[in-house]
């Protein structure tokens, strides 16, 4: 209702917001982002997480991986994964070095991952 209240206050900016932004049906919240890349995880969307014991210890938080980076790193092959693999950790390691020197080494280890599946 927010937009409803902005639309008149400022009638040519406002027509000049795609739809996507005009029309709040379009919108979603997002309440969990991969820890790596930042990008947002939808509500029910497949993504990998590390275990709660080593997150606890490694960061004191959720480390949370999206799918879309197991896809830029495995291809098409990401959908058979289960958990990430030694590519993944080394694509991680590689192109998210900051995020990587928060954590443990205990982290980038497979075992310490689960799937977390789209509830039906």
């Amino acid at each position: 209702h927010l937009l409803a209240k902005m639309a008149p206050m400022s009638p040519p900016q406002f027509e000049t917001l795609p739809v996507q932004v005009r029309n709040s049906q379009c919108w979603q919240l997002f309440v969990k982002f991969c820890f790596f890349s930042g990008l947002p995880i939808a509500e029910g969307e497949m993504h990998y997480k590390v275990t709660d014991s080593i997150a606890l210890e490694s960061y004191g938080e959720d480390i949370v991986l999206s799918h879309e980076v197991m896809e830029a790193v495995n291809g098409e092959s990401a959908e058979m994964l289960r958990l990430p693999n030694k590519k993944t950790f080394r694509y991680l390691k590689k192109h998210y070095t900051q995020q990587c020197s928060k954590l443990q080494a205990n982290v980038f280890e497979r075992r310490n991952w689960e799937l977390v599946l789209p509830e039906i």
